[in-house]
This record gives structure tokens, sequence and C-alpha cells, in this order.
């Protein structure tokens, strides 16, 4: 593919639908059509170009290479799509609903629901190697108000976020209930190998991990120490930096139900940090395999405009207070 990166190249790459069709079907099926119902490989294609059906004398199903994707049973054009996918992979900071459904010409609440899906596609795990050589690891706190002056580990209304980062490699995080040894140390075990070196600060949930085959170096922050030689875990402190700017000045206040998808796009977003615009659009939409329901965003979600961000619900609530004076 030309390294020719700018958002009129992606224009011109995608000028209808049957392009984005084609793109698609070259990413999901390099070998050819599957059926996405019971993994067949011989399929027939219809005149259309768009519908297949497979040849299988127990599925005999009808499918689209949409089908079981996030685009499935979409009203949402796929060049829109697309277009969503290349402004949510490339904006660093990430874009607002608002925006987008500016961008893409829909309303913010679809727009909002897109984003979701998009995210809770990132979201989904995929195998990598353990994390190796030298890992910092570190939690931080999101969201939330400060409160009596309280700061640091505990803080009131905030949720925890745990992260793991292989120096010149990738970086893992998540969020967490807590941050106690019994909640961190397993997905310690889980995500970084055996006889790596682990740099953490002196919180007590790290305190045991040279007992569990790890060497661990120290930095004590209430001491003020934050380097010595190469200990530290300046490179996942300065992750947690550009995570909380992107929250902070792009979607403010982002739920507890929610923070765990804005993770998975930040987490994306970073260890993609070295590829080009169109290669990190690229290695999205290879993602988009994975059917994604409204009921898989807004479970456990009240239903009270969710969906608003705070400055948003304050529009309504004032346009409220306004039809209410002209009604008087």
């Amino acid at each position: 593919m030309p390294q020719n990166n700018d958002l009129l190249y992606f224009v011109e790459k995608f000028p209808d639908e049957l392009s984005c069709r084609k793109y698609l079907e070259n990413q999901l099926w390099k070998n050819g059509p599957v059926c996405p119902h019971c993994k067949h490989k011989k399929v027939y294609k219809y005149k259309d170009g768009r519908l297949y059906k497979c040849a299988s004398k127990t599925c005999r199903k009808q499918f689209q290479v949409t089908t079981g994707t996030i685009y499935q049973d979409s009203n949402i054009k796929l060049r829109k799509w697309f277009l969503a996918l290349y402004l949510i992979s490339t904006h660093k900071k990430g874009i607002s609903s608002v925006q987008l459904g500016k961008q893409l010409g829909i309303t913010q609440r679809a727009a909002w629901y897109m984003a979701h899906k998009i995210r809770y596609m990132l979201q989904n795990k995929t195998a990598f190697r353990p994390l190796s050589n030298v890992v910092e690891v570190d939690e931080t706190y999101v969201g939330g108000k400060f409160k009596g002056g309280k700061r640091g580990r505990g803080s009131e209304n905030k949720t925890p976020v745990f992260g793991m980062l292989e120096r010149k490699g990738k970086l893992i995080i998540m969020v967490v209930p807590n941050t106690r040894r019994v909640t961190l140390q397993p997905i310690i075990l889980q995500n970084v190998a055996k006889g790596t070196q682990i740099m953490s600060d002196e919180w007590w949930a790290y305190t045991k991990l040279s007992s569990h085959g790890y060497k661990h170096g120290v930095v004590k922050h209430k001491a003020k120490e934050y380097v010595r030689g190469d200990i530290h875990s300046n490179s996942l402190e300065g992750a947690w930096s550009l995570l909380k700017r992107s929250i902070r000045g792009i979607y403010h206040r982002p739920s507890r139900e929610h923070l765990d998808k804005y993770c998975a796009e930040f987490q994306f977003k970073y260890n993609t940090r070295n590829d080009t615009e169109i290669t990190r659009f690229t290695k999205t939409v290879a993602k988009s395999r994975i059917s994604v329901k409204y009921s898989n965003i807004t479970k456990n979600i009240a239903k009270n405009n969710s969906y608003l961000s705070t400055n948003e619900k304050e529009v309504q609530i004032q346009k409220g207070k306004r039809g209410n004076r002209n009604s008087n």
C-alpha cells in the first residue's frame, strides 16, 4: 500500500460502497470467502456481488462479508463505518461522539453507539506473547472528583486502572476493582513471563513478586525517589499522562461501566503509535470480525441519557428550562 496517509488519500481509496466491500473481503477473506456460520470454504456467489450462500449440505445459509462483524445489521453505510474507524484510530487523544456525528453526517446518539462498538471490538483480547525483558507495573485512578483534599491511591469516586508496560514493547491496561495484592498479582503472573525484570514503586501489592520468579526493582516514591539507575516506572507514568489528557480533554468523565472500553482504545493507539495512519486503520479493520450487539454496550447501564456526556446533559437541561419558560 502506498505510504500516503492523509485524509484525502483515504477518501480517494474508498469512493463508494463497492470499494469498501471489496477491501473488507480482502482483509477478512485473504484465502477466499468462508461461511461465517459453519466455516465451510466452498460457497456460491450471487450475481449482485454482495450475497453468498454456503455450499455445505448441512448449512446452506446466505451471508455477506459483513455477517458476523461489527457492521452486521447496521443501517449506516460501510463507507461511513470505515471513516469512523479511520477517525477514531488516528485521533491521538480521541474524538467525541458530537464531533464524530458531525463529520459522518449522523446523529450524536448513533455516533456514540458506533464509537462504543469500535471500542468494544478493540477490547476483545487476542492471543499475544507474555510481556518480558523489562516490564514496568503501576496503577492509576481515573475520573471522579477530589473531596476533602484526599489524593493518591484510593482517591474518592475514582476508578483504579492497572497497567503493565514492556519497555520498547507493548502496553496492557485494564480497569480493576481494587489495587490489592490479591487482585494485581494474578494479573501479573498471567501476563508477564517468569524471569522478567519488573520495575515498580513500593506499593505493598508488589512486594512478593520476587518469590514468584521475577527480578524486582523498586523505587520509593514516598521518599521522593523516582529513578535509581534503570529502575523506574517513568515510561508507564508517561502513558498514564496521555490517558488522562485524553479523558479530561475529550471524554471528560466517562462512567465506570464504559471506562474499560476507553482504556482499550487508548491501549490500541499506544501499541500502534509507530504505525502510519493507514497501517493503523488496516489493523483496526482486521479486528472487526466480531458481532457486537446493543446489549453488549448498554448492559447494566442506566437508560437515563447515559450516552450523553456531562456537557451534553447540561445543554439538554438548559433547553428544558427555556422550554418551560416559553410555555408559561
